[in-house]
């Protein structure tokens, strides 16, 4: 997905270089049309994988997500600056259905964008990771996150 966006960003620029005429909105247009059609050709010849067709359905799920992130460093930061609060630092294995490798990243992902949480390493199996605190973490919560993110959206 990067590189399909840079490579549309990058071939509208070198477009405006080469032919001299960006003055006028029909010029952008051009520009962008033939980005648009060497992209399309790119991502037909083995340009990009699934993921692509992914990344959509990723960023609604991550702005989803901002209220509970929010919610979380609220949290994590009450828990950090409050001296009477014991927290259980721990390396949790989360265990993951996700069959490809680009799924299993997606969803260390989110799991590392939560506050409290750090994906230390991924494997086949699943993910290592290294929790605030270990009585915190709800394993439903984990299992409907990695619903919705492999590839049947967790229907």
């Amino acid at each position: 997905m990067l590189h399909a966006a840079a490579m549309l960003i990058g071939l509208s620029v070198l477009w405006a270089l080469v032919a001299q005429r960006v003055s006028s909105p029909q010029d952008w247009a051009i520009a962008a049309a033939v980005s648009l059609a060497c992209v399309v050709v790119a991502l037909r010849f083995g340009g990009a994988s699934s993921a692509f067709a992914r990344a959509p359905r990723l960023w609604m799920l991550s702005a989803a997500r901002t209220g509970a992130v929010a919610r979380g460093a609220l949290a994590t930061l009450r828990a950090s600056a409050s001296a009477d609060v014991t927290m259980k630092p721990a390396l949790v294995r989360v265990r993951s259905r996700a069959v490809r490798a680009a799924e299993r990243a997606s969803f260390a992902n989110m799991i590392s964008a939560t506050p409290g949480m750090a994906v230390v390493e991924t494997d086949s199996d699943g993910l290592l990771v290294h929790v605030l605190d270990e009585d915190a973490i709800d394993a439903a919560d984990l299992g409907r996150l990695e619903g919705r993110v492999v590839s049947d959206g967790g229907r």
